[in-house]
């Protein structure tokens, strides 16, 4: 599909819009991070440590997975399709590549208990399914900014914009959000430590 011609991101649109790119970003950051852990773990006398990566994990499988994706599910991507005959076979495709996040996010699960069990090979194993999920998202999230969100604001209307706000706003990212939960402030001081240059910018600017 080609990307919607570009147009000013409206007022009344600015707030999702940067909340949808925030997220992202956190998202990046965090698949970034488990890319440089992986790559530290290949040193020779590194101890991998399995928990800060498993916290990533789960920070994955909780926020974006069943936070971010279900509101553009339920919420965004209805709208877009409600208003423009031009995206719903890009909205198909995303909601495609939503539904193999699940397996892809499993297999990675899998990965580090094989290498938690000290399985041959179980390193590479790890880096493979976390190279193909950091590739997937990079072209999932760069289809969302670059074609859906210009699509958005060429197509929906104030009102549009005003539900899918309130929608997007009821709850914040706890490992990223100006209120960073308790849980989460251990693994953010951990990923900021990994995080000395932009790790693998995912996601276009």
């Amino acid at each position: 599909m080609a990307r919607a011609s570009a147009k000013p991101v409206p007022p009344v649109a600015v707030p999702v819009v940067e909340l949808i790119k925030a997220e992202h970003r956190a998202l990046a950051r965090v698949i970034g991070a488990m890319q440089a852990l992986v790559t530290r773990w290949r040193t020779p006398d590194e101890k991998p440590d399995l928990d800060l990566f498993a916290a990533m994990l789960r920070y994955i499988e909780n926020v974006p997975d069943r936070i971010h994706h279900p509101k553009e599910d339920r919420v965004l991507f209805p709208a877009i399709e409600r208003r423009s005959r031009q995206g719903g076979e890009l909205i198909a495709q995303l909601e495609r590549e939503h539904a193999r996040g699940g397996p892809m996010l499993a297999a990675i699960r899998t990965a580090l208990e094989r290498l938690r069990g000290a399985e041959p090979n179980a390193l590479e194993g790890l880096a493979t399914a976390v190279e193909e999920f950091a590739e997937f998202y990079w072209w999932h999230l760069h289809r969302e900014e670059e074609q859906l969100l210009p699509l958005a604001c060429a197509s929906l209307t104030d009102d549009d914009w005003h539900q899918i706000q309130a929608a997007f706003g009821s709850n914040t990212d706890p490992l990223f959000g100006a209120e960073c939960a308790a849980e989460y402030r251990a693994l953010y001081e951990r990923i900021a430590e990994l995080s000395d240059r932009p790790l693998k910018s995912l996601v276009p600017r």
